[in-house]
């Protein structure tokens, strides 16, 4: 049996594809994240050492007018961990330098149960919520 590590995808669907790239670019490049492929409907992105691709797709114009709401059921949120708090309070430098929406700011949060769980929330253009944190257990 092969020893490989598995990979697969998650897809957000937005209204404005054509803002969202711009978004998406910038916010996450951060990261290093590299555009691995993107056309008029769809974007993915990838980066070494992360098992999954991060896809951006048009929605539907019927659903234009359909507001985010991360109690419905799907999509609650995505979360990106980093390696340490200090890159967590860096990458919210990078969203408020970039104006993007932040939810809640950089802080612990001990009702997670770790003995350390750091973490800043964002939503994207069409309220999506997003978060990256650090974990120490």
């Amino acid at each position: 049996m092969e020893n490989h590590v598995q990979k697969g995808h998650i897809v957000l669907t937005v209204k404005d594809l054509e803002r969202s790239k711009g978004w998406y670019k910038n916010v996450f490049n951060f990261f290093n994240f590299k555009l691995a492929f993107e056309d008029e409907e769809k974007m993915y992105f990838s980066i070494d050492n992360f098992s999954l691709h991060l896809a951006v797709f048009q929605g539907h114009k019927e659903f234009v007018n359909d507001v985010f709401n991360r109690y419905r059921i799907g999509l609650h949120h995505l979360a990106i961990a980093t390696d340490s708090k200090e890159k967590v309070d860096h990458f919210y430098k990078h969203l408020l330098k970039n104006k993007v929406t932040i939810t809640e700011p950089p802080q612990h949060y001990p009702d997670y149960g770790d003995e350390l769980y750091y973490a800043v929330f964002f939503n994207d253009p069409d309220g999506l919520r997003l978060e990256v944190f650090f974990e120490k257990h």
